[in-house]
């Protein structure tokens, strides 16, 4: 439980009883703390606009819809926001499968230099199609020098026939 901060001089006031702080644990120099992750949307594309730099984020949605499976989805566009960063660290997104447990891709590979911690840098990351052997969900995950700092989740789903169709495959069936 986390305690208002409250402005006062003199002795500390802990609110809902006194409880021993614990000890802070010392960090070994020279590994900097990775960057802290402020949003992860999948959309159709984005456009970065001239003069002012604004991003235009279009079409985010949560998940592919294919024909059938397996199969490949869209490509389509990662936008990522970090913040809270210091000195320089290498960003990678990864696309695992969470029924199989394995990484379908991996990409970014990039280097970030943060002139300052309340700098944030705006990532647009092209996500090629991916090929999937099954439905279910998978998730996006970003990693800081091969440390995971947040994951989005997507799901893959099969697109149905219209109920016409289900009718004639049934009948062709029986």
């Amino acid at each position: 439980m986390g305690y208002p901060r409250l402005a006062w001089r003199g002795t500390l006031i802990l609110m809902g009883g006194a409880r021993k702080m614990p000890k802070k644990k010392a960090k070994p120099r020279g590994i900097l703390p990775p960057p802290k992750c402020k949003a992860i949307l999948l959309c159709d594309q984005t456009i970065i606009e001239a003069g002012t730099n604004k991003i235009s984020i279009i079409g985010v949605f949560d998940g592919f819809t294919l024909v059938q499976v397996p199969g490949l989805t869209r490509p389509s566009t990662v936008f990522v926001q970090l913040i809270d960063g210091i000195g320089e660290h290498g960003i990678e997104v990864d696309v695992h499968d969470l029924q199989s447990g394995t990484v379908l891709a991996r990409g970014g590979g990039i280097r970030i230099k943060w002139p300052d911690r309340p700098f944030k840098h705006n990532l647009l990351l092209p996500l090629p199609p991916l090929s999937v052997s099954h439905v279910g969900d998978y998730d996006l995950v970003i990693l800081a020098d091969n440390q995971e700092i947040d994951r989005q989740k997507f799901t893959v789903s099969v697109l149905l026939p219209p109920p016409e169709q289900q009718d004639q495959e049934e009948k062709s069936d029986g």
